[in-house]
């Protein structure tokens, strides 16, 4: 990573954020991500991801059906907060319906779970190399 010279200070990474209950599944998108130069953080729940938003930012990743929200209000909560950072819905059970309602709502991206791990890793390098926000 490059060093601020002007501030001697390396800059930290750029942060994706995951809101998903299934623990085991966020652990291992978090290991594959963080290979990719970000750092990571876990969140069970929407609302925790929310309180829990910081600058630098890059995407937020959460499931489509969170305990205390739907995927789509998640998006609308963020949006009023952070209206530039892209966020990628995933789904158990999705359906094209539930993928356009997704898109309409502002999403980024509507994953069907069984396909998350090589489709996020396009998706966040894609992000990193091009879409990446000026530090906040």
């Amino acid at each position: 990573m490059p060093v601020d010279t002007e501030n001697n200070k390396t800059p930290a990474a750029p942060i994706v954020c995951i809101a998903d209950p299934d623990e085991a599944l966020t652990r291992r998108l978090a290991d594959l991500l963080e290979t990719l130069g970000t750092e990571v953080g876990t969140y069970p729940s929407g609302g925790a991801l929310l309180a829990s938003l910081r600058p630098g930012t890059i995407c937020v990743i959460a499931e489509a059906r969170l305990p205390d929200m739907t995927g789509i209000e998640l998006i609308r909560s963020l949006r009023s907060r952070m209206p530039d950072v892209p966020v990628i819905l995933l789904a158990t059970d999705g359906d094209v319906a539930a993928a356009v309602a997704a898109m309409r709502a502002g999403a980024l991206d509507f994953i069907e779970k069984p396909h998350v791990d090589r489709l996020l890793a396009w998706r966040i390098r894609h992000l990193l190399e091009n879409e990446r926000p000026a530090p906040g």
